[in-house]
């Protein structure tokens, strides 16, 4: 993709009629998507968004690995049995202090 000044220029006139500081403003220079610009962030942010991002990959990793181990049990347990396993595992969490 080649990006010519123009382009960047017609981006950065774009960011200025909408009300952005373009002060605030980098530029993503020599990946290839040097029209795309992003706002600067403050190291703080970045961590808690990137504590944020890994905590909500975490829960959906957790929870599609639970998907796979009920569908594991499926495949040679009765799904009554499946279940009350389940419930007991459910017990015993629920008691952990």
């Amino acid at each position: 993709m080649v990006t010519t000044e123009s382009a960047v220029v017609s981006d950065l006139v774009t960011f200025s009629r909408r009300g952005n500081n373009l002060s605030s403003f980098w530029f993503c220079q020599g990946t290839g998507m040097e029209t795309i610009v992003h706002p600067k962030r403050s190291a703080k942010d970045i961590e808690q968004m990137a504590a944020k991002e890994t905590a909500a990959f975490l829960r959906r990793a957790s929870i599609t690995y639970l998907e796979c181990c009920v569908s594991l049990m499926m495949t040679h347990l009765q799904r009554e049995e499946v279940a009350a396993i389940l419930e007991k595992e459910a017990d015993m969490l629920r008691r952990l202090d």
